[in-house]
């Protein structure tokens, strides 16, 4: 992070850019949060997709969101690839008048992006009107956009340090994660804590491709001697039932950063998914990683992030293998 900030510091306003899924938008928050704290003078302004999920998560941080069009395109063979072209045109030119207007009244300006639906758009714009573009990578394997980007950027910070052979021809640097500062402090208003002085597991996937991971946990791991805090995410709430049976459990639809702190502390053991960003929080609290990669992300990326947590003592287990899942926890117990 210290990199980051060294390298934007000397700018009077940060255009952020990132959205899509939360490991676009989570380090964009704890990005922003970082940088205000350090430099009251720097101002922010965030550019996403109209109505989409970082507008929402802009507006809940109270950083100063514009949307313009975008289209997202899931995979290549979409059958909105044709219609791709002219919607990237559309969008540099919603960038270009934005970034325009705020190069007018604010010249040191720069664009941080942390890729997603639009990014490259936005970051064509800046190129154009000479805007310096920086781009952070988190995964092991890159996001189709900070591909394209790389060869319009200042500079390029990556995650992973296996990540640099996608990049040999362009100024980058491994930095790490960016983890959002609230991990780090106490909550003197915490409001969730372990019970018991049994072993505790936590359960972090977050997204709405987690049910898998959750029927395998509710069907198999009922009557392990340990105490859980399963928590579903927003999508997930019809998973609840599950758990029913389950002694010594919480479970939270949630888990906010501010409550992190306390029970990362406190975990033995967690089971997620391979995000880079959650697995760098999880591993900043030394906590034992069984790591589930969802097998549909892109470029399967993250089995590969997946993979260099396993060479450092963590456990992969596919998806596929879900059935021996009880009998890895009970290796820890």
């Amino acid at each position: 992070m210290e990199k980051i900030i060294n390298e934007l510091e000397k700018f009077d306003k940060i255009i952020l850019v990132g959205g899509g899924t939360g490991g676009h938008i989570s380090p964009i928050i704890a990005l922003h949060s970082m940088l205000i704290q350090q430099f009251f003078h720097q101002q922010f302004l965030w550019i996403g997709g109209k109505k989409s999920e970082e507008q929402k998560e802009a507006q809940k941080s109270q950083i100063p969101f514009v949307g313009i069009p975008i289209l997202k395109l899931t995979t290549t063979r979409s059958s909105k690839t044709l219609l791709y072209p002219f919607f990237l045109l559309k969008s540099i030119f919603s960038a270009y008048k934005i970034l325009k207007s705020e190069q007018k009244n604010t010249p040191k300006i720069a664009i941080f992006s942390k890729g997603g639906p639009g990014a490259l758009a936005i970051g064509l714009a800046g190129k154009i009107l000479g805007i310096p573009v920086y781009i952070h990578e988190s995964d092991t394997i890159p996001g189709r956009s900070n591909l394209q980007m790389a060869k319009i950027s200042e500079k390029i910070f990556l995650g992973f340090e296996s990540a640099k052979q996608f990049f040999s021809k362009y100024p980058c640097e491994v930095v790490g994660q960016i983890l959002d500062p609230k991990l780090f402090e106490k909550n003197p208003s915490q409001t969730i804590f372990w019970k018991t002085t049994k072993k505790h597991i936590l359960v972090i996937c977050w997204s709405q491709w987690a049910k898998s991971v959750f029927e395998a946990i509710s069907c198999s791991c009922q009557n392990l001697d340990a105490e859980w805090i399963v928590v579903l995410g927003k999508l997930n709430a019809d998973m609840r039932p599950h758990f029913e049976q389950f002694q010594n459990i919480q479970i939270l639809d949630w888990l906010e950063k501010s409550e992190q702190n306390q029970i990362f502390s406190e975990t033995d053991i967690a089971i997620t998914r391979g995000s880079a960003t959650t697995l760098a929080e999880l591993d900043f609290f030394d906590i034992q990683k069984i790591i589930i990669p969802l097998p549909s992300a892109a470029k399967n990326h993250q089995f590969f992030n997946a993979k260099e947590y396993e060479a450092r003592g963590d456990i992969l287990l596919e998806q596929n293998s879900l059935s021996q899942l009880r009998e890895t926890i009970e290796s820890f117990l």
